[in-house]
């Protein structure tokens, strides 16, 4: 029964989550749609460079969240409300630190924003002033640290699905009300403003929740952690803050590197490729995080053995889905742009590429991140977020200083940085710390799945090549991009000890589909009256 409980709570979770991601790229990509053809290619890149410049900045949270999301998994499953209520507190505390460090810092920024832009002349002298701007970033990212800590305990508890309801609802909301700014009124200020004002109601909303959900938060709010508790979190959010710093160093430094060296209007065009590639990303993470709770729940109640053989089927799941994405993206990602955005905007094939199996790279990890953090190994794996910052921020610098490599230089010094540091590190530390075992199967695994997404690809794009950019052919490229890989992923893994497993969860996965479908619609509306969702 519990174990049917843990599934049932992990489809649910999946589910909601991906239905919400569904309905919220759509408004996204509409959003993005007309943002370009109103306010035009620089109004991006200013968009995109500021948006960098914030998660820079988001260094300050230094894991905190996933440390404390961890420590919270063994008082749910005990059900001591006692040990919740005192996480709970340490973490709003924290959080209110971080949110106003955030803040304080990003207002010491203003005086500089000229020196990210490589040639500032270029800014169009209708822009609001830049200060302004950023001001209305700094809000929407700091502000949201007040509140947004309460969804932990939501998601440690198996019901995330919960959070996606009030993400979904909210980021409709946005997305509405920032296309009409734009059609009506063309104003960036505006826009803006509407997102900093619906993500702190989406935190208050998600805080009100979370206090009627577990009502002894509010009972216990002098509730303190004890020393051990305290000694292990700030542990692994020092152990963390190496993770970050890796996370940081990739994707924010990089971005700014781009703005600094290349110019402001590259990270406008590269950010439609990463809005894209984030969105196929989220989808992905958004079907593995709702099912992290239940295998935190799982790795502390079964043996290592069990554990290992639960990793190799989501390694292999894992594995599929990012093949079959990678697949996609390469056949489509440049007939959408030229589509709905314009030929302009396009990349090179070779870039493309380049930042395609980069995407694969990333996401085949995302199974090793899941068992690193359930199993609470943020100490261990430290040094290789260290190593991971110092590499990609020199070896970048080297390409676009040195080789005037442009985006290249970035796309190629993280997918090195991925290919030589992350995916064998990471694999390292689970095998060594998890599950005693000599790590070369798990390499070998890799190189497997590396030589079946090659194989798909040419395969794919072979046929797909012969078809033009159109609408038409874009749905037709769709639906090589779907039956072919597929096809041969299938014959190649036909007797996979875990397809029989995978087909049954498939198979379960579609009829609570079809429920939800059925009776969604009810449920959502008597939940929102009986608890003011």
């Amino acid at each position: 029964m519990k174990e049917n409980n843990r599934i049932y709570k992990s489809i649910r979770n999946s589910t909601y989550a991906i239905l919400g991601q569904i309905i919220t790229i759509a408004l996204n990509f509409i959003s993005r749609t007309i943002f370009i053809h109103t306010l035009g290619a620089i109004y991006l890149g200013i968009n995109g460079l500021f948006t960098n410049i914030l998660s820079v900045l988001s260094f300050a949270e230094l894991g905190f969240s996933t440390a404390i999301i961890y420590e919270m998994y063994a008082p749910l499953a005990n059900n001591d409300k006692k040990r919740v209520a005192s996480l709970m507190n340490f973490y709003s505390k924290v959080y209110k630190y971080i949110g106003s460090s955030i803040f304080i810092i990003g207002i010491f920024l203003i005086p500089y924003l000229h020196f990210f832009i490589k040639d500032p002349s270029i800014i169009p002298a209708n822009l609001p002033p830049l200060w302004i701007i950023f001001l209305l970033f700094l809000l929407n990212t700091s502000a949201s640290y007040f509140f947004s800590y309460k969804r932990s305990i939501i998601v440690a508890s198996q019901n995330s699905y919960i959070d996606s309801i009030n993400q979904m609802e909210f980021n409709i909301i946005r997305n509405i009300l920032q296309i009409s700014v734009l059609f009506f009124f063309k104003s960036f200020v505006s826009f803006l403003i509407i997102q900093l004002v619906c993500t702190f109601l989406s935190n208050v909303f998600i805080s009100i929740k979370a206090n009627k959900l577990y009502p002894y938060l509010r009972n216990k709010k002098k509730e303190k952690i004890n020393y051990e508790t305290l000694h292990n979190i700030k542990k692994n959010v020092f152990a963390m803050a190496f993770n970050k710093l890796g996370g940081v160093a990739v994707s924010g430094v990089n971005n700014l590197m781009i703005a600094k060296f290349v110019g402001i209007v590259a990270v406008g065009y590269y950010s439609n490729y990463l809005l894209i590639i984030n969105t196929i990303k989220t989808i992905f993470v958004q079907f593995f995080i709702p099912i992290t709770a239940s295998i935190g729940n799982f790795v502390v109640t079964k043996t290592k053995e069990e554990s290992h053989i639960l990793f190799l089927k989501l390694l292999f799941i894992n594995a599929y889905i990012a093949i079959f994405l990678s697949i996609c993206l390469s056949t489509l990602i440049n007939s959408f742009i030229i589509i709905f955005w314009g030929k302009d905007f396009v990349f090179s094939t070779t870039l493309t590429l380049l930042i395609i199996f980069n995407f694969y790279i990333d996401r085949i990890r995302q199974s090793s991140q899941i068992f690193i953090d359930v199993n609470g190994l943020f100490w261990q794996i430290k040094w290789r977020a260290f190593c991971e910052a110092v590499f990609t921020i020199i070896l970048v610098s080297i390409l676009l200083i040195k080789f005037n490599m442009e985006i290249e230089g970035v796309i190629i010094g993280t997918l090195l940085n991925n290919i030589l540091i992350n995916l064998w590190w990471e694999g390292y530390i689970i095998y060594k710390y998890i599950f005693k075992k000599r790590v070369l199967k798990y390499l070998l695994l890799h190189i497997k799945y590396i030589l079946v997404l090659i194989f798909c690809y040419i395969c794919t794009s072979s046929i797909s090549s012969l078809i033009p950019n159109s609408i038409i052919g874009f749905f037709l490229k769709t639906l090589i991009s779907i039956v072919i890989p597929n096809i041969i992923m299938i014959t190649i893994h036909l007797n996979c000890q875990y397809i029989p497993s995978i087909i049954e969860t498939t198979i379960v996965l579609i009829s609570v589909i079809i429920k939800l479908a059925m009776f969604g619609i009810r449920y959502t509306i008597k939940n929102n009256n009986t608890q003011n969702l």
